[in-house]
């Protein structure tokens, strides 16, 4: 079984280009146990819940970062683009508040 999520990231912020058509996109405030899940699975990044998404992939790796010491560890996650994450509809969590849709169990 593969998962997936979305996640909201408006103008690509923290998307960044690493060569061979990889990238990684971070800092995430999602439990790193998600972040495990999603290895081999796909992410697929939104301006917003009703736009369809502009980018995304295979995630291959993720790595935790401390931002600082007043934050919370964030997750960075690495990726391969596809052609087949854009215009993707929205799934899962969609509440007003909603940036990452949570695991979505495929």
């Amino acid at each position: 079984m593969t998962h997936s999520a979305h996640f909201k990231c408006v103008d690509s912020n923290g998307i960044k280009g690493l060569g061979d058509n990889q990238y990684s996109s971070e800092a995430w405030d999602i439990p790193s146990e998600d972040a495990e899940k999603l290895v081999g699975g796909n992410v697929y990044f939104h301006t917003t819940k009703n736009d369809k998404s502009y980018f995304g992939g295979v995630v291959t790796k993720y790595e935790v970062m401390e931002i600082d010491a007043a934050h919370t560890k964030r997750i960075k996650i690495y990726l391969n683009a596809t052609k087949e994450a854009k215009e993707q509809a929205w799934n899962g969590k969609d509440h007003g508040m909603a940036w990452y849709s949570g695991i979505i169990e495929n």
